[in-house]
């Protein structure tokens, strides 16, 4: 569980995206899934409901060699490819949720206890800290929203003539976990396939382009295999050691909803 001083160091940079109402976080990997989102954050109900489909160009989308999704910074393009386009579901998250999901990022205390600020300035505003230790470093970065699937509105952005018309391009800009030191291709772990199998399920369904899919994700991630019937939400603890090994201690999904029905 997030503690106190976790969500004030979260508060700390809570204007470093597009967003008036919270952090708009730009899901690419199993957090596609508003079904996970939803079993992993607890503070705030609106944390887990998608709020747009966004495009981050100049960055490959991969199975890095951890065995978990990552991207990767490319230099700038003039035209957008599957290959160097990597497309995300934007979520608009409470403090409280966004120092929970940090936990789950291995971007906490106990991995860099004492973060080391950026020292080139004009990178600040995307990359306030050096990763250290961090499973997966904080980038605040700009995207093109694609879809709205929420209004603007309550975010505090104004996109002219949207009433209702869902496809306004909107640049924005919003968090992006990376992993700066893991940004080779790898195997996918065994656990993870069912997890984004579901995430590229919900998230077409909610318009992530399938054929995008195809070109991208399909390179790493086989179709056919889906969460068991346990389910796996993933550990408070970070990727690194636990997720790839499930240890006792993590959160099975069966448990999650057992909990909530119990609390109901």
């Amino acid at each position: 569980m997030a503690g106190e001083d976790d969500v004030k160091q979260v508060a700390l940079l809570a204007d470093m995206t597009s967003s008036k109402t919270g952090t708009f976080y730009f899901a690419f990997g199993s957090n596609l899934s508003p079904s996970q989102m939803k079993l992993r954050l607890n503070a705030e109900v609106d944390s887990s409901k998608p709020v747009a489909i966004a495009r981050l160009d100049a960055h490959a989308w991969i199975i890095c060699q951890r065995g978990y999704a990552n991207v990767v910074a490319l230099p700038a393009i003039n035209k957008a490819a599957h290959e160097n386009t990597a497309w995300g579901v934007l979520y608009n998250l409470s403090a409280e949720d966004e120092a929970r999901l940090d936990m789950f990022e291995g971007h906490d205390d106990y991995r860099n206890s004492s973060p080391e600020v950026n020292p080139d300035p004009s990178r600040q505003q995307e990359v306030p800290y050096l990763q250290g230790g961090w499973d997966y470093n904080k980038h605040y970065l700009p995207m093109t929203v694609t879809k709205w699937l929420r209004d603007p509105k309550e975010y505090g952005i104004q996109v002219q003539e949207w009433a209702g018309n869902h496809d306004q391009p909107t640049t924005i800009r919003g968090l992006v976990y990376v992993d700066e030191f893991r940004t080779q291709p790898g195997k996918i772990n065994q656990e993870y396939i069912g997890r984004m199998n579901r995430a590229i399920r919900e998230s077409v369904e909610l318009g992530i382009p399938q054929a995008w899919v195809d070109a991208v994700m399909r390179r790493y991630i086989p179709a056919g295999i889906e969460v068991d019937h346990e389910g796996y939400v993933g550990t408070d603890k970070g990727y690194v050691e636990a997720e790839a090994t499930e240890t006792a201690s993590d959160l099975k999904e069966r448990v999650v909803k057992e909990k909530e029905q119990a609390n109901s």
